[in-house]
């Protein structure tokens, strides 16, 4: 029976070659995107499972009192690990981290930029690595030694199994022996790294964090509990711990924060987690669902549109016997078969798919060939979608009377049409909030972006300060200058697009109580940095090279002199860095940080020791490549071991907006293919509107009705249940987006014109689709339509 069902299903796909075709097409498309948006939500969900112990395994973190408001931040001291360890006996175990940033590793002729940490012996102990050769026990020990990734040794070495024994050097400076191998993490995973330093090897090389002490935060600290410990009880007894060792920062808290969820549940607002990436996971896991259901409401449309072709054929079944459900059975087999069809179709088309969602999203994507439980579910979801695709043609098909149907006459155009606009009203209501959701994205996005930050990130490129450059920078700066390719240059302690660091323990006169426990913003610097940077003085000047005294001087924010309550701030003293300070000038408020927060208070210090970035202004009058040859043939003067590599600040200003950039381009992608496919549905509708109507369209003809009366009163129903899908798209989409836009400080309005523009354009999209079938009904022969009668 079932075969015999396979074989009609089949001959009935091939006799309507056109509109099989477009109907697997559409269902292929929408399972495509569902299945990659299910990849990436997969991805998300899995980070970190590749660690053994990753339910056990936390990061601690810190709350830290800010203007009534507690800050959180994942930094520690380098102290805290041991203390943690030696005082409370429900930790197994601990581990330090810290990232190296880019260094550089160097054998032979060959030399690489590979991003670094530095850690514990006990990292194996904590987190998962399969080693490739060398001793888990041993690799991490001693102040030689370094751990590569499989990837790194083989673009060192050609090939990684030569690389244990290997002496490299790091940051052209220091020898160290490749003790072992290990299999590269996957993408999904917070711990990213090609290189390994030890401890001892990091402390060797970096003295000054021998006496770092708690007042430093500049590092990670892992911890592993005991098999049955309670979190919470941990974090009771731990929260004080950085006050029973350094009294002064007892307003420090401390707590445990689970791996599992850092990577999702990433952001924090008064000590209490709000959430983080998994929005926009459960964003995309609804959109997945919405994009599938539109397809298979599409399938429905398309499906019962040849019902007229299809109901003489029910009739005759009928009248042989054929019961209503052996009916049934057959429509769910054609369903089930081009659904089957549609997802051989699926996978190709996610496949080719995913390269474009990975320079979308930035996230590396692969079809999981060897995991038969996704293909399970896979599958699961093509018979769940072939069936509820097919469930309403099978019902309605079925349903008809053999006598009605032999006699030509169908069902009454009521007795569907509203199960029918039904579907296509909430299709086209998914479409229209997409359409909203994405103009207010790029609303949003656009106006954070134009709002003054402060400096001229257009035209400035920022390189790392490694080897040489800082014991020559006067000297690099001047021949950078004459060149032609710059106008300035100055050394920073990071990029201004980038800036991560903050202080506390800041002094001034007249202070509050308790103030002096604010973290306040703040970079290093040493001279033309204003020039370099374009920022703008409200008063007093830049550190000059010619005034020794200003070594020992600062820069501080408008932001900074409210809450310091300066109001002659010049030559007023300040203690920053344990050091006092000079106030030689003050800035207009500049975006260090988040551009969608307000600025908040900054100290640009002099303090040589810190940088590790130079900030470069490029001639504004001279071709950018031309400018970049120069300074590369400059740098390599300077640095020969090096390779020059820079970034443009605009674009690391760019990467503020990633998050946001990547919902409207998702948003985007999905509003236009749901237009499309709601497109196929509305001509689906009218396709059957016009078969069940033809008579009528024929009477009315003869009574002298013209082709634009017909269109319009064809036209008209459609477009009704555009406008009513519209109250709904737009009300639903309102609501989300004033609810996400609420999550900004700054934020552009829900205008009405966004709401007017988007009715427009789908009362636009609505007769386009069917404008074609409604000409067609109303342009043909009206005797060929009433012939019969």
């Amino acid at each position: 029976m079932l075969n015999n069902y396979g074989k009609l299903a089949w001959r009935h796909l091939a006799k309507g070659r056109l509109h099989s075709t477009i109907n697997i097409a559409g269902l292929a498309i929408g399972m495509a995107v569902s299945f990659t948006l299910l990849l990436y939500v997969q991805n998300e969900y899995s980070f970190d499972t590749v660690n053994t112990n990753y339910r056990s395994l936390y990061q601690v973190f810190r709350n830290q009192p800010t203007n009534g408001e507690l800050r959180t931040r994942p930094n520690s001291p380098e102290p805290l690990a041991a203390a943690l360890q030696k005082d409370f006996p429900e930790i197994s175990n601990t581990v330090r981290v810290n990232s190296l940033g880019n260094s550089l590793i160097s054998y032979q002729d060959k030399a690489i930029k590979l991003p670094a940490i530095a850690a514990d012996a006990s990292l194996p102990d904590l987190f998962t690595l399969e080693f490739l050769s060398g001793d888990p026990s041993t690799a991490l020990k001693g102040q030689s030694a370094i751990v590569l990734t499989q990837s790194a040794a083989t673009a060192i070495f050609g090939n990684a199994a030569n690389a244990a024994g290997k002496t490299v050097k790091l940051n052209n400076q220091f020898p160290l022996t490749v003790t072992a191998v290990v299999k590269d993490l996957p993408a999904n995973s917070t711990l990213s790294f090609k290189a390994i330093l030890p401890w001892e090897s990091y402390t060797a090389e970096q003295p000054w964090i021998k006496d770092a002490g708690w007042g430093n935060y500049f590092m990670d600290t892992w911890v592993l509990l005991k098999p049955g410990a309670s979190l919470s009880a941990v974090n009771d007894k731990i929260k004080n711990l950085v006050g029973r060792y350094a009294p002064d920062d007892k307003f420090m808290k401390l707590f445990l924060y689970p791996l599992d969820r850092i990577h999702l549940y990433n952001e924090f607002k008064n000590g209490l987690n709000t959430g983080g990436r998994i929005e926009y996971v459960r964003l995309f896991l609804l959109l997945a669902i919405g994009i599938l259901l539109i397809a298979c409401i599409n399938f429905m449309n398309l499906s019962t549109a040849r019902s007229e072709k299809r109901a003489r054929e029910v009739g005759v079944r009928k009248t042989m016997g054929a019961h209503r459900v052996s009916l049934i059975k057959q429509f769910l087999v054609e369903s089930l078969l081009m659904a089957s069809l549609a997802f051989i179709l699926a996978v190709l088309l996610t496949a080719a798919l995913l390269p474009l969602f990975d320079q979308v999203a930035g996230v590396p994507l692969s079809l999981p060939y060897d995991n038969p439980i996704a293909w399970c579910l896979a599958l699961g979801i093509t018979a769940i979608t072939g069936l509820l695709a097919g469930s309403y043609p099978a019902l309605f098909l079925s349903s008809f009377t053999p006598v009605k149907v032999l006699k030509g006459q169908l069902t009454k155009p009521g007795a569907t049409a509203g199960p029918r606009r039904l579907l296509v009203i909430s299709q086209f209501a998914f479409a229209i909030g997409l359409i909203v959701s994405s103009i207010f994205i790029y609303k949003q996005i656009s106006y954070i972006r134009d709002r003054p930050i402060g400096y001229d990130r257009n035209g400035l490129v920022e390189i790392p300060l490694d080897g040489k450059l800082d014991a020559m920078f006067d000297s690099f700066r001047h021949d950078a200058i004459a060149s032609g390719a710059v106008t300035d240059a100055a050394m920073t302690s990071e990029s201004i697009a980038n800036n991560q660091s903050a202080t506390w323990d800041v002094r001034w006169p007249d202070q509050h109580p308790g103030e002096d426990k604010i973290p306040i913003d703040c970079m290093a610097v040493t001279y033309h940095f204003l020039d370099t940077y374009s920022l703008q003085l409200a008063l007093g000047r830049d550190f000059d090279p010619a005034r020794p005294a200003d070594s020992t001087a600062v820069i501080l924010n408008e932001a900074a002199i409210r809450l310091m309550r300066l109001k002659s701030p010049l030559g007023r003293q300040i203690t920053w860095q344990g050091i006092p300070r000079t106030v030689i000038g003050v800035v207009k408020d500049f975006v260090l940080r988040s551009p969608f927060e307000p600025v908040k208070p900054a100290i640009i210090g002099f303090q040589k020791d810190w940088v590790g970035n130079i900030g470069l202004r490029l001639q504004p009058n001279a071709p950018v490549s031309k400018s970049m040859a120069a300074l590369q043939a400059v740098y390599k003067k300077y640095n020969p071991e090096y390779p020059f590599e820079y970034r443009f600040t605009d674009e690391r200003f760019a990467k503020k907006f990633a998050n946001e950039k990547l919902l409207g381009t998702i948003a985007l992608s999905f509003t236009t293919l749901a237009i499309f496919i709601s497109c196929l549905g509305l001509f689906g509708l009218a396709s059957f509107s016009a078969e069940q109507r033809r008579k009528e369209i024929g009477i009315r003809k003869v009574l002298g009705a013209t082709t634009a009366n017909l269109w319009f009163n064809l036209s008209r129903e459609f477009l009704q249940g555009v406008v009513i899908a519209f109250v709904i798209g737009s009300a639903g989409s309102g609501y989300y987006i004033h609810r996400w836009l609420a999550g900004y400080t700054y934020h552009t309005t829900l205008d009405g014109w966004v709401f007017l523009v988007t009715l427009l354009l789908s009362i636009a999209i609505c007769l386009a689709a069917v404008s074609w079938q409604a000409i067609k009904a109303a342009t043909a022969n009206p005797v060929t339509s009433l012939r019969n009668d």
